[in-house]
């Protein structure tokens, strides 16, 4: 009669364990690659989020024109403004993309806003509000520690509240922005302004020059038909 010898139960013991540390590894590189990849999948949507708002600012601020408005108390603000109430800039932009052809203006009110992490676009469908004007919001990147706006004149001297005590009020040449993330530290980018932009007198609330078609008015009606119009990739 053959004798058939199993395993002895030390042997058992010595190969669970050798099973183990060799699934405990496979599961810590699976995960290590998971967390690699969600990671960066965080990353490239970050950048994507920054080159985003970035292009936004440099087609907002290329754009000012120096058009007054007045707030929703009737009180006149100036084309561009900087450190003053709870908008980090706000500013006066024309090229407000038009696709259906209302009749309405095409220059565009726009503030930028930076609450609980998020930088986010304001802009109103008036130039001169209401006091029922409210801002459409579009929220343009997470994630941020800190957003400061300075005028710079041509010496690269700067200021952080405008308008100011100054007289000159065309010194301004270009809008500097540094921009921190948790992911990408200090991000600092300075756009150049549209020559004529700080000459306020060119335009005062009320008034429509180059507006090109439309009154006022006319933006208050049919609201939520023309939010696909306020995309700010356009």
């Amino acid at each position: 009669m053959k004798m058939y010898r199993g395993f002895t139960l030390l042997e058992v013991l010595v190969a669970m364990s050798i099973f183990s540390v060799i699934g405990l590894g496979a599961y810590q590189m699976l995960r290590t690659i998971i967390e690699t990849h969600e990671a960066t999948q965080n990353s490239n949507k970050e950048t994507s989020s920054l080159i985003r708002a970035v292009t936004v600012m440099d087609r907002d601020f290329s754009q000012i024109v120096a058009r007054q408005v007045r707030d929703e108390y009737g009180e006149p603000l100036e084309a561009l403004m900087v450190g003053s109430g709870e908008y980090y800039i706000e500013i006066t932009r024309t090229g407000w993309n038009n696709p259906a052809k209302r009749q309405r203006s095409i220059l565009q009110r726009v503030a930028y806003q930076l609450s609980d992490g998020t930088l986010s676009r304001h802009f109103w469908l008036v130039l001169d509000r209401a006091e029922d004007s409210d801002p459409v919001e579009q929220d343009l990147i997470d994630g941020v520690e800190s957003f400061q706006v300075s005028l710079l004149n041509e010496d690269g001297d700067g200021t952080d509240v405008w308008p100011d005590s100054r007289s000159d009020t065309t010194m301004s040449l270009a809008i500097e922005i540094v921009l921190k993330t948790k992911t990408h530290g200090d991000i600092r980018r300075v756009f150049a302004l549209p020559s004529g932009a700080l000459s306020f007198k060119a335009g005062v609330a009320g008034e429509n020059p180059g507006d090109g078609g439309g009154e006022d008015g006319e933006e208050n009606t049919d609201k939520s038909s023309r939010e696909s119009e306020d995309s700010p990739d356009e």
